[in-house]
């Protein structure tokens, strides 16, 4: 059967390779007019197949090996051909195409590198990390060739690469991913506030009984038979680890530490005191810690729980961000991670915004240990600086205009989006960062190094007085009138395989945000997130979102709802804040999935208050709160927030508003309903544009079918106030100086409906909008109710 198989795929291939070779070349075997290669093969998947998902010979997790890391390739065969290279990478490392592929080789991001003989046509990869995306490339050798690994001269005849493929080349790639690991132990864990320049705690849990698992719950019993299935735990419920190992992380390679506890014997003194005090340490340094059983063969399940850590380091004086040195740089700034040069990928965007690059400076700053966490970095008032996108965040900073040029009614402007290069951009139209391309002005976390495990900790990451924009970029307006495909970009993305991150606080203050197309912040992958503090203050939204008809995109605060772990608002305030006209869904989302549990039993405190929303979403039914499973003890602060809708005479837009869809509470493990406290007061809105008398066209905070009014009525939430939005005796255009969008729109679809350049009445251009106080005699204004900016 076998043979048959085999001799269905030559047949294939032999028809397929006519158009490969006539292909243009984009690896390194010498002249693509050169068609004197070996025939091409190619990983058998349903896309080269069409077999179907359940074809035995497709690549894919072999279910032979119950962990789900153990991945078995099959490849067509080329008849009389010499063997076959395969390739694996990180799909981080090597997902940009062929001159990904390129830049690894000889690296140790190139994670295999094998030569099979003529007849294999399989190769069975065990035990590799858990949770890791892995790319695969293969390549059919000449028996013309001399075939000699990291020598590419002796390649001459080979075939064309399969795998090298990008984003846009989804039948050319072949991408993998390994199951999450089975429940593990936390055997060891790190005290960061008894943490110095030179050393840190690391304390252990050394018998099951301290892991605080409650046998009357379902999920633990089940953590609880999964650990004894999985690692050596002796009759007293004592776990089998035996050695310590304390390696510096791949973003500080260099950094030091005591050579003991490279590799250290744990005593039973040590497991007596709880824990080991690790000294020797390089500041500023992050640490990848484990705890080893040595009678597990198998490295990756040798390890218990990995815990990273960073030692202490105090910050330097700021650094200020010249514009006038890194402009006269420029040219010679590297692109982080990549080999094309600066000048040719951002240089004329950057040249049309006078804008200086920051991102090499920030890239820097998160391995250089001269620098610690919280760094503050100053940008020049009235000077334009540009991100390259996606820049990574994983040690904490404070990005800041000058308190001086601030004073002076100056402020830096950050851009992004202005990148233009096919190779680096593979999913953008002609290379075209701001066309139709996924990028995020900054990545939340980063995805782990090979073999690396483990959380990021971040103390504060922050931003003040900062005009942050995307200039270029297309909405779904813009690509209804045929000029750009809507871009697909974000103030924070996440990778969807990054690690898990632990951040003590989060500000956003006084800063402007524009043309951010799909999302704001997007939580996305398998990995807790926890946000200790998170304070969006004083800020300005407008020009955002309208990335497809109906809104579209994701919510301002977008969570994944698949790790009840996460917890992004234990302490979440956003306040004083202006919303103008950004058609997203909700402001917070978040939704744990019925498939999984809260762990550690976490509590939301979300502060909403003094807020401005005009035309808050006017496109779909995002909600202000969407959000279920509120776990018990939760508290909601909305208060002294001012929403309006309004439009001009002749306006086709749709003008709707929604509340809150929050349909219950958490279930406790005994099957009592969670409860909640709301804390609701003294919010308003204008007369004009109501439904029934309310702003809000459905899902009213007060609804009774899923709103906070059903919570109140089932005795999951105890009100403190109301959840009426009162209505002021006054139009929006009465109360405000002009507050309707500045765009007339004839349709539901026009391109520029959505847009403003200044909500201050300061713009220059057709898009001025003024939403200060015109009538000061009225409910809203004597209530202190909105944003306090526009009361002066």
């Amino acid at each position: 059967m076998k043979k048959i198989l085999n001799q269905i795929m030559l047949l294939f291939v032999a028809a397929s390779s006519i158009t490969f070779v006539g292909c243009k070349d984009d690896d390194n075997n010498g002249s693509s007019t050169n068609t004197d290669r070996e025939f091409m093969t190619m990983f058998i998947t349903d896309n080269t197949r069409g077999k179907g998902t359940s074809y035995p010979y497709n690549c894919g997790l072999d279910g032979a090996y119950p962990h789900g890391n153990t991945i078995h390739l099959y490849w067509y065969g080329v008849d009389d051909c010499a063997g076959y290279q395969i390739q694996m990478g990180l799909q981080i490392k090597v997902s940009g195409g062929a001159e990904a592929w390129q830049k690894v080789q000889g690296t140790s991001d190139l994670l295999l590198d094998t030569i099979v003989g003529p007849k294999q046509l399989d190769l069975l990869l065990k035990d590799l990390q858990y949770s890791t995306n892995y790319r695969f490339a293969i390549r059919a050798l000449s028996k013309k060739d001399r075939n000699i690994k990291g020598d590419e001269t002796t390649f001459a005849h080979a075939s064309n690469w399969f795998g090298h493929g990008n984003g846009r080349q989804w039948q050319e790639y072949l991408g993998i991913t390994t199951d999450d690991r089975y429940p593990t132990p936390m055997a060891i864990y790190v005290n960061q506030a008894e943490t110095t320049e030179n050393d840190m705690h690391v304390y252990f849990n050394t018998n099951i009984s301290q892991l605080g698992l409650n046998l009357n719950d379902d999920d633990d019993k089940d953590k609880l038979q999964a650990y004894y299935e999985n690692f050596n735990i002796d009759e007293n419920g004592n776990l089998g680890y035996e050695y310590l190992t304390v390696t510096p992380s791949p973003n500080n390679p260099n950094s030091t530490v005591g050579e003991k506890w490279k590799k250290y014997k744990i005593t039973d003194e040590d497991r007596a005191r709880g824990y080991v005090v690790v000294d020797g340490l390089t500041a500023n340094s992050v640490y990848v810690i484990d705890v080893i059983d040595p009678r597990v063969p198998v490295d990756i399940d040798a390890k218990y729980n990995t815990c990273t850590a960073r030692s202490d380091g105090q910050p330097g004086e700021p650094i200020l961000l010249s514009h006038s040195e890194l402009m006269a740089q420029a040219a010679d700034m590297a692109i982080p991670d990549r080999d094309a040069k600066r000048a040719d990928v951002y240089g004329p965007k950057a040249d049309k915004y006078n804008a200086a690059p920051i991102s090499p400076t920030l890239h820097d700053f998160i391995s250089n240990t001269n620098y610690a966490e919280g760094q503050t970095f100053l940008l020049e008032g009235g000077k334009t600086y540009y991100l390259d996108g996606n820049d990574i965040t994983c040690k904490g900073f404070v990005l800041r205009t000058k308190p001086e040029d601030v004073a002076k009614g100056l402020r830096a402007r950050v851009i992004c989006g202005i990148g233009e290069s096919s190779d680096i951009f593979t999913q953008a139209k002609e290379g075209r960062q701001w066309d139709g391309c996924p990028y995020s002005m900054f990545t939340f976390g980063r995805s782990p190094e090979a073999g690396e495990g483990g959380e990021i900790y971040m103390k504060k990451l922050a931003f003040y007085d900062i005009d942050f924009d995307n200039p270029e970029c297309f909405n779904y307006g813009d690509q209804k009138a045929g000029i750009g495909t809507a871009t697909g970009n974000y103030f924070f993305n996440m990778f969807s395989d990054g690690m898990a991150i632990t951040l003590d606080s989060l500000v956003m203050e006084n800063c402007t945000f524009k043309r951010i197309v799909r999302g704001f912040v997007r939580e996305q992958g398998p990995n807790y997130k926890l946000w200790n503090h998170v304070l969006i203050k004083n800020n300005l939204f407008f020009d955002c979102g309208y990335y497809s008809n109906g809104a579209g995109g994701y919510c301002w605060i977008d969570g994944a709802g698949n790790n009840g772990k996460t917890n992004m608002l234990a302490d979440f305030k956003a306040i004083e804040n202006t919303f103008y006209d950004c058609p997203f869904p909700a402001f917070i989302k978040q939704q744990l999935a019925e498939e999984y549990k809260y762990v550690d039993n976490p509590k939301w405190n979300i502060t909403f208050s003094n807020n401005t929303l005009v035309n808050y979403n006017t496109r779909g039914d995002g909600a202000i709160f969407k959000l279920t499973r509120t776990p018990n003890g939760s508290v909601f602060n909305v208060e002294n927030n001012l929403i309006i809708l309004c439009k001009q005479a002749g306006d086709q837009r749709k003008l709707e508003q929604y509340g809150a869809y929050v349909p219950d509470t958490e279930t406790g493990a005994d099957g009592s309903a969670g409860h909640i406290t709301l804390n609701f007061h003294n919010n308003w809105s204008t007369n004009n544009d109501l439904t029934n008398g309310s702003i809000f066209s459905s899902r009213a905070f007060d609804n009774q079918k899923d709103g906070f009014g059903n919570l109140v009525t089932l005795n999951k939430a105890t009100l403190n106030g109301s959840l009426q939005v009162s209505v002021a005796n006054i139009s929006a255009t009465d109360l405000l100086i002009s507050p309707c969008p500045p765009h007339v729109a004839a349709t539901a679809e026009d391109q520029h409906m959505h847009r403003a350049d200044a909500l201050d009445g300061t713009a220059t251009t057709a898009y001025n909008v003024n939403l200060f106080f015109k009538d000061k005699n009225n409910d809203i204004f004597t209530n202190n109710v909105g944003a306090a900016r526009w009361r002066k």
